[in-house]
């Protein structure tokens, strides 16, 4: 009798256990998918001459060492298939090991940014940028102790720099 009870005693610990679905394991399942395309860009590929950065910027590249991308084209004919997967993705967003910083929408474009980590060493930011007519993209910015903000100024400078780089072009297109 004692041994039927442990039976189910450790039945129960593990069916209650809740597997939750983790960015890391989206981008393995997916990277190899063909509706899938996927990026790697380090920080050395930005591009940015370290002399016009200012002190914060050139503190938030030091912390950054990669954006691993992966990115899902939307066209007309696989609308259907889109919404699926960005339920998926969504899905994985809502995980409560990345806390929300934020969303916001651009132009059609909704944001949601996540971290992980916690205030100023965040190790993780996670930015999910979604659109009806271009799809989406699933971004992981990995480095140490990231400051969001610092970021935030980081990415400004990008935008408005002149760097010439083929990856982020390629990308900046197909956000388009």
């Amino acid at each position: 009798m004692r041994s039927i009870l442990a039976l189910v005693l450790i039945a129960l610990t593990f069916s209650s256990c809740k597997k939750e679905d983790s960015i890391q394991t989206f981008f393995v399942e997916h990277q190899e998918r063909p509706d899938y395309s996927v990026v790697d860009v380090s920080s050395s590929l930005l591009d940015l001459e370290k002399t016009n950065l200012n002190v914060e910027e050139q503190e938030a590249l030091d912390s950054f060492d990669k954006l691993h991308i992966l990115l899902y084209k939307a066209t007309d004919s696989t609308q259907e298939a889109y919404e699926s997967e960005l339920k998926k993705i969504n899905k994985v967003f809502k995980n409560k090991a990345y806390p929300e910083l934020f969303v916001f929408n651009d132009n059609g474009t909704k944001f949601k940014i996540h971290t992980v980590g916690e205030n100023d060493e965040v190790d993780e930011i996670l930015v999910l940028a979604s659109s009806n007519r271009m799809g989406f993209a699933a971004i992981r910015v990995l480095g140490d102790n990231m400051d969001a903000t610092k970021m935030a100024t980081l990415v400004s400078k990008i935008q408005n720099s002149n760097a010439n780089n083929d990856k982020l072009k390629g990308i900046m297109n197909f956000l388009q």
